[in-house]
This record gives structure tokens, C-alpha cells and sequence, in this order.
């Protein structure tokens, strides 16, 4: 197994704390190492991690990192202490720090309030709901309320909402969930997330001996309030588990498969694991090494967080949990949780909380679905329209101009619709009074659309996040960049490469790294050469793909090693490719880069299909994908099929005409291409496909048949192992 990659760093820069919360993992389970430890991170020891961090950015090539300064009470340390600390972390490291605390509040005063501001690190907040339930265990030592001050401190920082990232809020089964969200509606909160409390089979959840149904109907009715009259409160817990239950990836480790990414580093410099594992055993998170003796890099390799990893793989879970029914979507559940006297191959102790709300979490979801399918007026297909003509470009022009012209006359009701609610704003009523064709102009841009229905969702009650689960800002001010794109507006529009348009990048917040301008002039250059490959190949896919996309982003994924070529498109910003042109310290190949905008454009041309006639049934299965580690959903594999039978062809073209050096890559690509395509199509087999989605895979057999019996003059070349 390769080294892990951590990406956030939880630094306790104060180990005493000036509550005594009743289920703190840390004062009251089994590891009291806090006891032993320095009350303060000394200012060597914050200078030994800012270096250890700066060197491992380098050594692990990362784009992004976070860092998180905990407890004890962080504020214990002092506020200026804290700011000076962030200060000297961004000075040290090439790239941006996200620097945030968790604090329970009491001691967040004005003036701390602006230290932190100015030093820009990111507060969340400890309170579990009103009085009565924050009082239950949020205690000072001489057993006093903390509520009134954590309250206090909730409304300063609503003033401070560049800064506010949200509250975390331990569940008690004993308070409501209507009297926390009625409680926690009063305030503007960007996130707001429900735990329950940390328990595992040696020491199970406080109340359930005496009613084993006690969380299991407590989180279902909790889901219901929030699902039928709070949604627009961000919650993390349910959010996450609608994704999964979607076959969306989680945002939060504790649902789904994942992988180690965070480090602790305690008061005293050691090195630790995930610092909730603290509920355990003594001695549990402690791994090899300090910030002074030890870099960063040698923890990742570690013999214990390579088994942390393996806990968080299917293959590292008991035999119960791999022949679940929810194991892809609860992924065994939290670490900690699993914990018995034989260790952690155990499914955890919320067990039959997590199937019973898994469950009606999926039942709610399907309705809801049902109700809006019901709701769409769904847009039949002309009667002229054959499947195995659109699929192939030279005999799908036709087609594809009338699904993208219909796409073009939704967006432009969409940002009508979304300037209107503007209406006033000098920027919305400048382009709502241009005339018919450049304002559809301006609609159709991929920016224009994904701000639109931000826009819409948001005016509807959606709160909206980046896929780093950051909340997107969503304003007018974006409109003067739509104003001055019209403006600029010449007879032929162009393919626009590599522009720096906020709306192209803000769904996917600091999940995807966008390359720098300096890079656009040699990126453009090579978009150029990539595409002429596939003019002088096939002129017709050419002219598609300059139909049906109008942008090209270069990215980089901060997650993926730097010598892996990605791409990626989301159905959020249609007509945008978003693909990398650097490889290591070089540009890619054009044939590579080819095969980028070739493969995504497959994606979009699939979207607008899909607009028209689902492909798949609704489903919350996932199923495994030759091309992917982990799960996907159904419709991600169709996707992937009707991509590589594209690129399928072009591989062909290049190992049969290509340049001599990229024969044996084609050769090898085929070989695979052709491997995966017979495991997908046998796996299509069990897929809920809608009618449409049954005959396009039948089209895409006969595509990639097709393209073996051009080639039958060399019966043994690999491209002939054909899909059954």
C-alpha cells in the first residue's frame, strides 16, 4: 500500500479546558494521555510544525491543506497566540493554509473575535441547543452553565459570517429534535451538524440498555422535521447521507469508504491518529515520532495509519458488514464506533441505528422523487430520432442540434427567471434588455447557466455548497462579468480556454486545482493541436464538439498523483471541459490531451440525451466499474461505456496511424479499453435501465464490435478480444 496523504492537520495548541462536558472523548474515556501532557503547544514546537508542514506540502506535492487548532479550549491559549500561529504556518508554506478552531465559546470576546477575523482563521462552535439541552452536559468544573456565553458568542459570530463555519451539537435522545431546530432556526448558522455521542461495544450509547429504539427513532423523526421544515438548514449528517443514498460520494468520514487523511499533533509535538479513537484505548492515536524528530512524510508511511486505512476499505471489514445490504453507503460506520475486545473488526455499535435510517432515508428520497418526476412535463423525442445515428457524429448532427437547442431554450428561461428576482440591479436590467440572440448568447455559457440555477435553488430554499463542502457566496456581482462578456460579444463566438470565470470554478471550491495564467498561452496552444488531431481524424466529432461545448478549463486534481492525467465535466456547468494539461513539470501529449476533450465531450453529448429519455431507473445501488476503485452508480458506469466506445475508436486510429512512438501505449490502451468494456456490459446486464438506457447499450455493443471488424485483416492483434 502506498503512503497516505494527509491533507488536514488537527493541532492541540491547548490540552486543558475550561468546561467539563460530560462525554468529552477526551477528559472522560479511556485515554487520559492529557493528563501527562504540556497545558500549551510551546512556540518550538509550532515553529518545528510549520516547518514539518511546509516540507511535507513539498514532498507530497499538495495544493491545499487545512488546519485545524484544537483542544482542550484552543482560546485558552489566547487569541493572538493563535493568530501569530496562523500568520507564521502561511509565511512557512508555499501554498494557502486553511486555518480554523473549534471552540466551545466562552471565551470568544469582541476583541477576540476581531484578532481572529484579521488573521483569518475559520471558528465552529460547541452548543447543543437551548438552555435546557446545553445544560444537560456542557458544565463548568464547579458544575455551572456555559449556556448563556456559548450563546453570546453564536451571536457575535453572526457578524462575522466570513469567519463562521458552523456548530457542532452533541444529540441527547431526551431533547427533541423540533425544540434543537426551532432553537437553532432563530440565527444564521453556514453549517450545522448533530453527533451522537461517542460510544462503542465496551461502552455503548448512554439510554439504550433501558430502550434499544432509543437513536434509531430519535434520528428518524429528527430526519423528518429537517427533510419537511428545516432543509434549509445546512446539516452535515443528513446531507451526507442523501449523497450516499443518491450514489454521491460523502462528504463526511463517517458514511462510505474513504481514506486516512488527517494527522493529529498533541501539546507535546507527538504525532497521533484520528483523535477520536481517544474513546477506545489508552494509548490508541499515538503513532511514531514528533514534529522535531520526525517528518510527516514517515507517519504516512506508518505500519499503524497503513492499518487505519485498511479499516476503511471493504475488504478490511467483518465478514458482517461486507455482506451487508448498506455497507456501500455506511462503510462500517465511524472507526471509534467499532471498537470491542477483539479491536475494530466489528460493524459499530450504531449498527441498527444506521440500517433503520439508511432505510428511511432512501424510502423518503424515493418518494420525493417520485413526487417531482410527476411534477416534470418530460419532453418527448422527434419522432425522427435513431439512437444508433446519434450516437456516431458523422450521422448525428442533426440530433444533437435539436437536444442542444432545446438545452438553449431552458437556459435562457432559467437566467430570466434568475434576473428577474435581480430586478433593480443595474447589471441584471442591462442584460435582460438585450435583444433575442445575444442574450441567449449569454444564457447558454456554462458559467451563465451553473449561476442561474444557483440562483433558482437558492430563491427556493437550497443552501448551496462547494463540493469541499465550503457554502458558495452567491451575488450580482458576477452579473458585471456577463455584462462585459456581451459587450465583447463578436459575430462567431469561440471556444473560450482557459477564462477565469467565477462560475466555472465555484461549484468545486478547493477540490480541484485551477491552473495559473501563465499557463494559458502553451494550453491554448496545445487545445489547438489537440483538436486538429481530431479534425484531421474525424472532422465531423470535431465540429460536434465545438457544437455542443463552449469551455475548457485546465485543472489539476490536489488529491491524484501529479504524473496522473485527470478530466472530469459535471452536468452542473454544461458545455464545460474541464481537463489537465500538465503532467509532472511538462506539458502532455496533444494526443493525450485528444483523448481528455474526446472523453468528457462524451459525457456532455450523454447529458443532453438524458435530458430527454433517463437511461437508468432511480436507484441508490452502486455497482463496481472497471475503470474505478471505488462504487459508482448505475448511471456513472452507462456513462463510462459510452465514453471508452469513443475512445475506443481513437485508439484504433492512433495504434493504426498515430505517431510511431504512441503504438504500443495505443496497443496497451486497446487491450484494457476492451477488457473493461466486456465487465461493463456483463455488469449493464443487472442495471434498472429505463426502455432508452437497454437500447443504447445495445447500441454501444454493436459500436464496439463494429470497430473490430475494420481491423480483421490482423486476427491476433489485442483490439480483437471483442465484448461478448
Amino acid at each position: 500500500m502506498d503512503a497516505a496523504k494527509f491533507s488536514s492537520f488537527l493541532v492541540k495548541v491547548a490540552s486543558r479546558c475550561n468546561l467539563d462536558c460530560d462525554y468529552c472523548y477526551v477528559y472522560h474515556h479511556a485515554d487520559q494521555s492529557w493528563r501527562s501532557m504540556p497545558k500549551f503547544l510551546c512556540l518550538e514546537h509550532r515553529k518545528a510544525f510549520a516547518r514539518r508542514l511546509a516540507e511535507y506540502i513539498r514532498a507530497a506535492d499538495l495544493k491545499h491543506c487545512a488546519v485545524i487548532l484544537h483542544g482542550g479550549e484552543p482560546l485558552l491559549a489566547g487569541a493572538q497566540i493563535l493568530a501569530d500561529f496562523a500568520a507564521l504556518l502561511r509565511k512557512e508554506c508555499t501554498i494557502p493554509v486553511d486555518v480554523s478552531m473549534q471552540t466551545n465559546g466562552l471565551l470568544l470576546t469582541q476583541e477576540a473575535l476581531d484578532i481572529l477575523a484579521a488573521a483569518d482563521i475559520g471558528i465552529s462552535l460547541s452548543l447543543d441547543g437551548p438552555r435546557a439541552a446545553n445544560d444537560k452536559h456542557r458544565l463548568t468544573r464547579k458544575g455551572r452553565s456555559s449556556f448563556e456565553a456559548t450563546e453570546q458568542a453564536l451571536k457575535r459570530l453572526e457578524q462575522y459570517p466570513s469567519i463562521f463555519a458552523g456548530v457542532i451539537a452533541v444529540v441527547d435522545a431526551s431533547t427533541s429534535a423540533t425544540e434543537l431546530f426551532e432553537y437553532f432556526n432563530q440565527f444564521t448558522i453556514p453549517r450545522l451538524d448533530f453527533l451522537l455521542p461517542d460510544a462503542h461495544w465496551m461502552r455503548p450509547p448512554p439510554g439504550r440498555n433501558q430502550n434499544p429504539g432509543l437513536y434509531e427513532q430519535w434520528l428518524v423523526n429528527a430526519f423528518n422535521v429537517w427533510f419537511d421544515h428545516y432543509a434549509h438548514i445546512p446539516l452535515r449528517t443528513f446531507e451526507a447521507l442523501l449523497d450516499v443514498c443518491s450514489g454521491l460520494p460523502s462528504g463526511t468520514d463517517a458514511f462510505g469508504f474513504g481514506d486516512v487523511s488527517l494527522l493529529s499533533i498533541e501539546t507535546d509535538g507527538s504525532y497521533h491518529d484520528l483523535d477520536v479513537l481517544k474513546v477506545t484505548q489508552d494509548g490508541a492515536t499515538r503513532l511514531v515520532g514528533t514534529v522535531v524528530d520526525t517528518p510527516i512524510s514517515e507517519v504516512a508511511r506508518s505500519a499503524a495509519i497503513a492499518q487505519h486505512r485498511r479499516f476503511l476499505r471493504k475488504e478490511g471489514l467483518c465478514d458482517i458488514c461486507q455482506s451487508c445490504g448498506i455497507v456501500d453507503i455506511c462503510g462500517g460506520g465511524s472507526l471509534p464506533h467499532r471498537f470491542a475486545e477483539n479491536g475494530f473488526v466489528n460493524p459499530t455499535v450504531y449498527c441498527n441505528e444506521m440500517k433503520r435510517l439508511v432505510r428511511h432515508i432512501s424510502q423518503r428520497l424515493s418518494e420525493h422523487l417520485a413526487l417531482c418526476s410527476e411534477d416534470e412535463t418530460a419532453q418527448p423525442l422527434p419522432d425522427a430520432f435513431v439512437l444508433d445515428e446519434f450516437e456516431l457524429a458523422e450521422n448525428a448532427a442533426t440530433h444533437l442540434s435539436h437536444l442542444y437547442d432545446s438545452a438553449v431554450v431552458d437556459a435562457v428561461q432559467r437566467m430570466r427567471d434568475a434576473l428577474q428576482l435581480h430586478a433593480g440591479d443595474d447589471c441584471a436590467d442591462q442584460l435582460l434588455s438585450l435583444e433575442g440572440t445575444r442574450f441567449e448568447h449569454i444564457a447558454a455559457l456554462p458559467g451563465s447557466i451553473a449561476w442561474a440555477s444557483a440562483v433558482l435553488a437558492q430563491h427556493r430554499g437550497h443552501a448551496l455548497f462547494a463540493v469541499d463542502g465550503q457554502p458558495i457566496d452567491i451575488n450580482t456581482a458576477y452579473l458585471s462579468d456577463r455584462v462585459q462578456h456581451a459587450e465583447q460579444l463578436s459575430p462567431c463566438s469561440k471556444l473560450a480556454i482557459a477564462k477565469n470565470d467565477l462560475w466555472l470554478r465555484a461549484p468545486f471550491g478547493t477540490s480541484i486545482y485551477f491552473e495559473s495564467e501563465e499557463l494559458t498561452p502553451a494550453g491554448v496552444d496545445l487545445v489547438n493541436q489537440a483538436l486538429e488531431i481530431v479534425r484531421a481524424w474525424r472532422p465531423a466529432l470535431a465540429a460536434e464538439i465545438l457544437k455542443a461545448c463552449s469551455a475548457v478549463q485546465f485543472v489539476r486534481d490536489p488529491s491524484a498523483d501529479p504524473r496522473k492525467i485527470v478530466s472530469f465535466s459535471d452536468n452542473s456547468v454544461p458545455g464545460a471541459l474541464y481537463v489537465s494539461i500538465s503532467q509532472g513539470d511538462r506539458l502532455i501529449d496533444p494526443y493525450d490531451l485528444a483523448d481528455s476533450l474526446i472523453h468528457e465531450h462524451r459525457h456532455q453529448k450523454l447529458y443532453l440525451l438524458e435530458r430527454f429519455a433517463p437511461t437508468v431507473e432511480r436507484t441508490s445501488a452502486q455497482v463496481v466499474s472497471p475503470w474505478r476503485e471505488d462504487l459508482r452508480p448505475p448511471s456513472g458506469l452507462l456513462h463510462a461505456v459510452f465514453v471508452f466506445v469513443e475512445l475506443r475508436r481513437f485508439w484504433l486510429h492512433v495504434r493504426d496511424y498515430g505517431p510511431a512512438q504512441l503504438n504500443s501505449r495505443a496497443v496497451n490502451q486497446l487491450a484494457d479499453t476492451d477488457l473493461h468494456l466486456s465487465q461493463a456490459f456483463v455488469t449493464l446486464q443487472s442495471c434498472p435501465l429505463t426502455v432508452m438506457g437497454q437500447n443504447l447499450v445495445d447500441v454501444l455493443k454493436r459500436a464496439a464490435l463494429e470497430g473490430n471488424q475494420q481491423y480483421e485483416s490482423n486476427p491476433d492483434h489485442p483490439a480483437l478480444q471483442t465484448v461478448n
